[in-house]
């Protein structure tokens, strides 16, 4: 019978020597054999790739500035398409898309201009025949005022009087848009006193008593008379709109270093939020849930022109609290040249 018995260790250990060092000596030889390889490899790899690199960064970059200098507005930019590789047809296609916007912008100059001059020349016809109907329905409201005409043909007339003078300010407005526009608008100056030219603004139109004035004694500046009474009337005549029949209307005037600044504030409800960054675009209306208003549309338009034509600004903000404020800031004194 076999029986299993449990192996025994002896407890001898043998250990054997070996020499590594013709295994050392070989690869100290292959990493002195890889570094004396691999630098002249390497200097010589980087050569052709910074060929490479530049022969496609250039390109990049030159599509890059020419985007640039379309974003800029010149729209006559091009770039120099070489090759038939994938950046010379993306040179291609941006040469294409320039074009096409380049002449689509011109296009557009070309109606706006059209445009502009068929309201300048349907203005200037309007005017004479607008003259003479102004004229009759002058005489034909005295009529109507002094009680010789029955109610109903009274009412009749005083509403085409009202249509009649509303339609000559509006062709007003467009013939000095137009002059804008043409850049035929020329400023007569005069150094005048700010206190008396508001005074006077308010006077002609019947709006002293509802406007409050506070000009500083004295304030003088070199300014066109006419222009700053229209952006004067255009801004208080807007405030007495829309702040309210009973809304107070603020006119203000300091003179703050070599600039006159002029703010006038109405009590009202503000310019709502969507139509404050609009406020000087041209047919822009506070409300555009009224179709029909005393005004075209362009008096505010007007006013800012006048401002940049006297070198200064004009801007619109809402006041904590309520209300509506705008600031006209101008030179107290003008260069001889205008500018």
């Amino acid at each position: 019978m076999v029986t299993d018995q449990p192996s025994r260790r002896s407890g001898l250990v043998v250990y054997a020597a070996f020499s590594l060092a013709s295994e050392e000596q070989d690869v100290s030889a292959l990493v002195d054999a890889a570094r004396t390889g691999a630098l002249p490899v390497v200097l010589l790899s980087a050569v052709p790739a910074l060929l490479a690199a530049g022969s496609v960064l250039r390109p990049v970059r030159r599509l890059r500035s020419a985007a640039e200098n379309m974003a800029a507005g010149a729209l006559d930019t091009r770039i120099d398409a070489r090759g038939n590789d994938e950046l010379a047809d993306l040179a291609r296609t941006f040469n294409g898309m320039a074009a096409t916007l380049q002449a689509d912008a011109e296009t557009l100059r070309g109606m706006e201009a059209r445009a502009r001059r068929f309201a300048a020349d349907v203005s200037h016809e309007m005017r004479t025949p607008l003259a003479a109907m102004t004229a009759v329905t002058g005489v034909l409201d005295a009529d109507a005022a002094s009680g010789r005409l029955d109610p109903e043909t009274a009412e009749a007339l005083g509403l085409v009087a009202d249509e009649t003078r509303r339609l000559a300010r509006m062709v007003d407005d467009l013939m000095e848009i137009s002059r804008f526009d043409a850049g035929a608008a020329v400023l007569h100056r005069d150094q005048i006193d700010i206190g008396e030219l508001v005074r006077k603004t308010l006077s002609l139109r019947h709006w002293q008593e509802r406007v409050d004035v506070d000009v500083a004694p004295g304030l003088r500046a070199t300014v066109d008379p006419r222009r700053i009474d229209v952006v004067l009337a255009n801004l208080v005549g807007n405030a007495l709109r829309h702040g309210g029949p009973s809304a107070p209307v603020h006119v203000r005037a300091r003179g703050k270093g070599d600039r006159l600044v002029l703010t006038v504030t109405d009590g009202g409800p503000g310019i709502p939020p969507d139509v404050l960054p609009h406020v000087f675009d041209r047919f822009t209306k506070g409300d555009a849930a009224r179709t029909r208003s005393e005004g075209s549309g362009l008096g505010l338009a007007i006013a800012a022109e006048n401002a940049r034509l006297h070198g200064g600004t004009l801007t619109a903000a809402n006041v904590p609290g309520g209300g509506a404020e705008f600031t006209l800031e101008l030179p107290l004194h003008l260069p001889r040249d205008g500018t």
